[in-house]
């Protein structure tokens, strides 16, 4: 299931930090797995850890789905590269993570929107919510999008740190929502064929989204 040469993603526990590092799996050997050395996901820098750190590790099968265990670092070595060695996990103790299990939030991001058919014009509309699963996007007034519709949407996500994550995610419509009162409908979106990257960009605006409303909530 862990499989040599894909992306595995890192987080400390016990750490004030809530920084996800990204690295290579190298080697799959018994008990123990070989990584290349994290780098920070946003700044892209290489953390220097502790042996003894735990972590939650994630990857993603080639079906697409998303899996979570925890690890240590047990050393690092130097082989064609230096590598750092963490802890393989038992079979029972790799989780998958359901796409219900996905914290949304709701936000208003831009987006511009195609029909992966050209069916029907581009247009520009906005993201209502948004999680790792999908999102939810406000329609024009006038519109051709239909259910089962497969859309391209250029969103932008802006994070605390300033940056501007681009991503361009393809999604499938999976059902319209008629508005209330002059509200606009709304169309639920699946995304389809998402790269582990895009997704950890989106959990982590979700999560910096929630620690806002939690800062709001406590200053009201």
């Amino acid at each position: 299931m862990i499989a040599v040469g894909e992306p595995l993603y890192l987080q400390p526990l016990f750490s004030d930090k809530k920084d996800k590092y990204r690295c290579k799996i190298c080697e799959v050997k018994d008990d123990r797995i070989y990584i290349d050395y994290p780098s920070n996901e946003i700044t892209n820098r290489t953390e220097y850890f502790f042996d003894g750190t735990q972590f939650k590790a994630s990857f993603v099968d080639k079906e697409k789905n998303v899996f979570t265990f925890r690890t240590e670092l047990l050393g690092r070595k130097i082989e064609k590269i230096p590598v750092l060695i963490i802890a393989s996990p038992k079979e029972e103790d790799i989780h998958k993570i359901q796409r219900r299990e996905f914290v949304r939030v709701e936000t208003l991001l831009d987006t511009a929107v195609r029909n992966l058919d050209d069916s029907y014009p581009p247009f520009n509309s906005v993201v209502l919510d948004l999680s790792a699963g999908g999102m939810l996007l406000s329609l024009p007034v006038k519109h051709n999008v239909s259910k089962g519709d497969m859309l391209e949407c250029l969103t932008v996500l802006p994070m605390q740190s300033g940056e501007k994550i681009y991503l361009d995610l393809q999604c499938k419509v999976l059902r319209i929502l008629d508005g209330h009162a002059n509200d606009r409908q709304r169309a639920p979106l699946q995304f389809e064929s998402i790269d582990q990257k895009s997704r950890q960009h989106i959990i982590r605006f979700c999560f910096e989204q929630q620690l806002l409303m939690k800062k709001k909530e406590t200053t009201i």
